[in-house]
């Protein structure tokens, strides 16, 4: 509609209003006084452009995509932070912050005391962080105040994984979902839409009568589409049981991996590097299992092939196999695919 409103074309016609018989070269006084106005209006036409495309969820994206979820009541689930343990080889204060060692801008506070394991006292610490960044780190600490008598400091395994905010694509599935599935008198559409609205749920699957009359089981995944850890469970647990009505017996579990493992030898075309091909076929088929998390009952290795020879510099491959055989592999109920190996040799 707008197409044309360009900055160049806008300038245009404004100089074209101005006399020629004043200078209106690029950088004359003309020109500095106009040349704000014409980047201004583009935006405006832009925003023109695009307006009715934001108000749609399938387009709609940032605030706008906030603002159509906020008429269903869904809102975007905001960034946590990472918990992990902590060991420390003298008693710490609550409250020390500390950080990581070669990354001062990632700190963890101490929030809670959990005990003593032969001489080395264990901590919960806080990333101060939000985002999966704070899963990331392990390793030695470095007290941001000094600490007497404090010899060893360490990060280790994680006590609550830390997220980062929902994206547009995440909330739009969502929203969507709240559309096309109507939520009533706790059916299973709104076991799946209470699930899905927890911090840190990647997908969920829900078995209404699981265990008989009144049961209602759910299944889910962390964010990456991995088996959801224990605290994951629990928020999503004490979550359904705080909206859920009166008389339904839940169970929330974790999905079950099915690891997957792939190899084949490539025909590569010159120039291609064999490492650069792998890691690539990795990031795709990792991203194809995340992408289908619940949503098949096997795994296709024609697909997988496919997905290989889209890989730029393979041309042919050949001995494609999953976890070992040359053929699909079943997906149960419970379970999802997650990514193991990839290895690839040339032909």
């Amino acid at each position: 509609m707008y197409e044309d409103m360009t900055y160049e074309n806008i300038l245009k016609g404004m100089m074209a209003r101005v006399s020629n018989d004043l200078d209106k070269r690029e950088g004359s006084i003309i020109h500095y006084a106009l040349a704000p106005s014409a980047y201004c209006m583009t935006q405006t036409y832009f925003q023109l452009m695009n307006f009715v495309s934001l108000v749609y969820p399938d387009e709609s994206a940032g605030m706008y995509l906030d603002n159509f979820a906020g008429m269903f009541g869904i809102v975007r689930k905001a960034a946590t932070k990472a918990i992990k343990t902590g060991s420390f080889d003298v008693k710490v204060p609550i409250g020390n912050r500390f950080t990581a060692m070669g990354e001062s801008t990632l700190i963890y506070a101490v929030t809670e005391y959990t005990g003593e394991e032969s001489g080395v006292f264990l901590y919960r610490m806080k990333c101060e962080t939000a985002g999966d960044i704070g899963n990331e780190y392990t390793g030695k600490l470095v007290p941001v105040e000094y600490i007497s008598g404090l010899g060893s400091a360490e990060l280790s395994e994680i006590v609550t994984v830390g997220t980062d905010e929902e994206t547009d694509d995440a909330l739009r599935i969502r929203l969507l979902a709240k559309i096309q599935k109507p939520s009533t008198s706790g059916n299973a559409n709104d076991y799946y839409n209470w699930t899905m609205s927890v911090s840190g749920v990647g997908a969920t699957k829900i078995f209404p009568l699981a265990n008989g009359s009144g049961t209602v089981k759910v299944v889910i995944t962390s964010e990456d589409k991995t088996g959801a850890d224990a605290a994951l469970v629990k928020a999503v647990y004490d979550y359904i049981e705080s909206v859920r009505p009166i008389g339904a017996d839940v169970s929330v579990v974790s999905a079950i991996e099915k690891m997957v493992n792939v190899s084949a030898k490539v025909k590569l075309t010159a120039g291609t590097n064999l490492g650069t091909a792998q890691d690539a076929f990795f990031n795709s088929t990792e991203g194809y299992l995340q992408g289908k998390a619940f949503g098949m009952d096997y795994i296709s290795l024609a697909r997988i092939g496919n997905l290989l020879l889209a890989i730029e510099g393979v041309e042919d491959y050949a001995d494609l196999k999953l976890n070992g055989e040359a053929g699909n592999i079943a997906i149960a109920d419970e379970e999802v695919a997650v990514i193991g190996t990839v290895r690839l040799e040339v032909m």
